[in-house]
């Protein structure tokens, strides 16, 4: 009876170990997710909108490159990102920290082992796509 305890045991343990170890590799295979909080028009800017948007990128994600038609703030809420602009050096931004893009700017973000979740400002032109993906440098 014991050898079998142990046997079950054993095989118990060996399953939540690669149920673990799996589950941290889907963790990496999220995709990040976008929620806009805020979307108003600006008083006296009749083409320009206010965009605001809690952002959660997944552990050891590298986001597509992108620009936008307007300009973008952000602020970390948790974790951390490696913020690329193309022709720049990159740039640690971590919790607490305000980053600004400018306007058709090409960037990417790049999270370590804790992700990130960022809060965004963008103030941006009407009728514009939120955001135009560009292939990488």
């Amino acid at each position: 009876m014991t050898i079998e305890l142990r046997r079950w045991f054993l095989l118990i343990t060996v399953g939540v170990l690669l149920t673990s170890v799996l589950t941290g590799e889907s963790l990496s295979s999220e995709r990040p997710r976008s929620d806009t909080l805020l979307r108003e028009s600006l008083i006296g800017l009749v083409d320009k909108e206010v965009i605001v948007s809690e952002v959660d990128i997944p552990p050891n994600t590298q986001l597509h490159w992108h620009s936008h038609p307007g300009d973008e703030i952000f602020y970390v809420l948790s974790g951390s990102i490696v913020l690329m602009q193309r022709g720049q050096s990159d740039i640690q931004s971590e919790v607490g920290e305000v980053r600004k893009i400018s306007r058709g700017i090409v960037h990417s973000g790049k999270t370590a082992e804790d992700g990130a979740s960022l809060l965004i400002f963008r103030v941006h032109d009407v009728g514009q796509p939120e955001r135009i993906l560009e292939s990488q440098p």
